[in-house]
């Protein structure tokens, strides 16, 4: 088990660097191949992503008046260990603590139908400094198109009651084109 995360954190650290800081060009062709579709978030402010060893992200947003913040990650690959690979961020963003609450897998019907995906899950955590800087508390979102790879939404604000409620006009932002 310790050999898959270690894998899985090479995966992720490897996969995270090559793609730090993306160009609207690079983000654009992640979308692409990935065939994903995005929605820039209405009223937020596009911010710059910072790179950290916890999980590197492709794109920010920052809500206008609240503190709350919305990351998007988009990692290609055809491996079938979606659930492995949820569990090894979850570790990697809460500076490997285990959540609190467990996590929760999505309807498999909903999560196609929504948002194009063989498999998603959620979860809340604590995030470790590094990725979390000024943050306390994430909700991860995490979805997986077999055969193609993984995105993940990471909303986080210092109150996790904050979060539902403005998440919500966000959650389809970032999905699978449907077929």
């Amino acid at each position: 088990m310790n050999k898959l995360f270690i894998c899985l954190f090479v995966f992720l650290g490897h996969n995270g660097l090559s793609q730090t800081r993306s160009s609207d060009s690079l983000f654009q062709g992640l979308l692409d191949v990935n065939h994903m579709e995005f929605t820039v978030p209405k009223d937020y402010k596009k911010i710059d992503c910072i790179e950290n060893r916890q999980m590197n992200y492709e794109r920010a947003y920052k809500h206008p008046k609240e503190k709350f913040e919305v990351r998007y990650a988009i990692r290609s690959h055809d491996l079938e260990i979606a659930p492995s690979v949820f569990q090894a961020t979850v570790m990697n963003i809460s500076g490997e603590q285990l959540p609190k609450r467990h996590h929760y897998p999505m309807n498999p019907e909903a999560v196609q139908k929504e948002l194009g995906a063989d498999y998603g899950a959620t979860v809340m955590v604590e995030v470790g400094e590094e990725f979390g800087q000024d943050y306390v508390y994430c909700l991860l979102v995490f979805i997986h198109k077999k055969g193609i790879g993984d995105a993940y939404i990471f909303y986080l604000a210092d109150d996790p009651a904050l979060i539902p409620e403005l998440m919500r006009p966000l959650f389809h932002s970032l999905n699978f084109k449907q077929k």
